[in-house]
């Protein structure tokens, strides 16, 4: 800017002087000028001002004491009350009758004490009967009708405790069912002739209450049996330890069988006595996110391989909290074979008992190895699936034979050592309030023929509950075919292998409660009128309906 005004200036002044006429002027012009500004500086001072009206006061005042008179009367309030729920009345005592087609009865009675912390006990009645024709029996030494007969009673006592709990339990189970004919070569009058088998069994527990995961909790267990007059005992005693140390869980199960077998003594056939021991400990443990219970079973049996060690691993994942898991590993279990529990499974299954011929029976144990895989998926509220995939030996795996002693068959039980493949799947679904589903399904594979024992097997029902007033079960269940084999031991004969065919029954049961102590039901079963043969030689009852009443108080 300066450097401006200095050229005007000049200019200026020359051009003047050229007017004036002064001759020549010379005039220099200097470079290198560089103009500067100066940097401006911030001011960080506050401007401050001086309120001159403000004035300070002080206030003075004086309070007056006095008395607030009132005559208001406090009255106390009373506790809220809170209204309990009712608790459902119980009827002690209910008895029950029914009557069906092919002379079907039934009754029962149920008598309970009421409710008690400390004590309860109670004792149960059944009784089952049926009559039905058997059209394939020729000979007049049969009676042209089969019948079968179930009579139970169970009673039990319970003692509660601070610490622990007591409970007896006495139980007699009575069945029978007709021998059917299978040739009429001899004289012989077989009508009348029955399968009867008569079982008793005494048990005692004892139950420790402690809740502290560092205390020691058992819960043993002890009972006699008797079958048939004295033709099979058992004496049992078990017990479950288990106890947290350092942290870890550990179990430990102990358990002592005696089975002792012998024929009525008018046989003269000598008894068999079987003892048998099993001392599992296991504990639990918890590795990159998977559960593991890890144990070791130890057996001593007084027949066949004396002692045995067999590995328990399972291994549990949790995929998806609350709605996936799995579970797997490997596993043994044994299952000692009795006249009870063959019985159980096939009621013409031949015994020692006092009213029969002698035919002895092989009494093992069955001993299974498995690697199993299992899942358990929660689709949706109240929707859930389950399933499971097996696969192992079975050694001593019981199946049945039918055989001819005289004019009538029965079934032995025989063994073989097998591989088995076993699938399972269950599902239940609520649908709404009123509606339920659930559906269950078991395939087996064997790798040898197995006789007497289905592949498949299904079952699936329908429950509706109306307001708990009316409730109408239909079901229906399939049991596919089953090899059978039949032998004559009288002329050495050996009949041939026969397949009984897959059988499918429709089933549909109405209850009806009237009263809180009046109800009613209806039964109908076999709707599609089978008559197949559950057991070779032994036909399965056709369309059977049941009409009863039960009345509590």
């Amino acid at each position: 800017m300066k450097l401006n005004k200095i050229i005007a200036v000049l200019l200026l002044s020359t051009t003047q002087l050229l007017a004036q006429d002064i001759g020549t002027t010379e005039v220099k012009v200097m470079e290198g000028f560089k103009p500067t500004i100066p940097e401006a500086s911030r001011l960080n001072e506050k401007a401050t001002f001086a309120d001159t009206t403000k004035k300070d006061r002080t206030q003075e005042y004086a309070v007056i004491a006095t008395d607030l008179k009132s005559d208001y009367k406090i009255r106390p309030l009373k506790a809220a009350k809170v209204k309990a729920d009712k608790i459902p009345q119980l009827y002690g005592t209910k008895v029950g009758v029914a009557f069906g087609n092919v002379f079907t009865t039934k009754a029962s009675i149920v008598h309970n004490s009421k409710r008690s912390k400390t004590l309860s006990y109670g004792i149960l009645l059944n009784h089952f009967a049926n009559k039905y024709d058997v059209d394939y029996v020729t000979s007049t030494k049969f009676s042209n009708t089969a019948k079968n007969s179930k009579n139970t009673i169970h009673l039990y006592g319970k003692k509660i405790n601070v610490s622990h709990i007591f409970m007896l339990n006495l139980d007699y189970d009575r069945r029978t069912a007709n021998w059917i004919e299978q040739n009429s070569a001899l004289n012989t009058d077989y009508r009348g002739i029955v399968n009867r088998f008569a079982y008793t069994k005494l048990s005692l527990s004892h139950i420790s209450k402690e809740l502290a995961a560092d205390k020691l909790k058992h819960h043993t267990t002890f009972f006699v049996s008797d079958l048939n007059e004295l033709s099979e005992n058992q004496i049992h005693l078990s017990t479950n330890l288990s106890k947290t140390i350092k942290g870890l869980p550990f179990a430990l199960e102990i358990e002592l069988n005696d089975y002792l077998n012998y024929n009525n003594p008018d046989t003269r056939f000598e008894s068999t006595s079987v003892q048998s021991l099993h001392f599992s400990p296991s504990t639990a443990i918890t590795k990159y996110g998977v559960d593991f219970d890890l144990g070791l079973d130890f057996r001593y049996l007084s027949e066949d391989t004396p002692f045995g060690i067999f590995p328990q691993i399972k291994a549990t994942k949790e995929l998806v909290k609350d709605i996936l898991l799995v579970y797997g590993g490997l596993r043994h279990s044994e299952q000692r074979h009795t006249l009870k529990s063959l019985s159980d499974e096939n009621p013409y299954v031949h015994s020692y008992g006092a009213n029969q011929s002698i035919l002895r029976q092989n009494l093992l144990t069955t001993d299974t190895d498995e690697l199993y895989v299992a899942m358990r998926n929660v689709l949706g509220k109240g929707e859930v699936f389950e399933g499971s995939v097996a696969y192992g030996t079975v050694n001593n795996f019981a199946h049945f034979l039918g055989v001819a002693n005289g004019d009538y068959s029965r079934f032995l039980v025989d063994y073989i050592d097998v591989k088995q493949l076993h699938v399972n799947a269950n599902y239940d679904r609520k649908i709404n309030t009123i509606i339920s589903l659930n559906a269950t399904a078991d395939y087996y594979k064997w790798d040898k023929e197995v006789y007497h024992k289905p592949n498949f097997t299904c079952a699936i029902s329908a429950p509706v509950n109306l307001r708990n007033k009316i409730k109408v079960i239909p079901s229906l269940s399939y049991m596919g075919s089953r090899m059978a084999r039949y032998e004559n031991l009288l002329v050495s004969e050996l009949v041939m292998p026969a397949v009984l065919p897959a059988q499918i029954h429709a089933n549909l049961g109405v209850y009806y409660n009237y009263t809180k102590n009046i109800s009613a039901y209806l039964q109908l079963n076999n709707l599609t009128d089978s008559k197949q043969d559950m057991w070779r030689g032994y036909r399965e009852v056709g369309f059977n309906g049941l009409f009863g009443l039960n009345y509590s108080f």
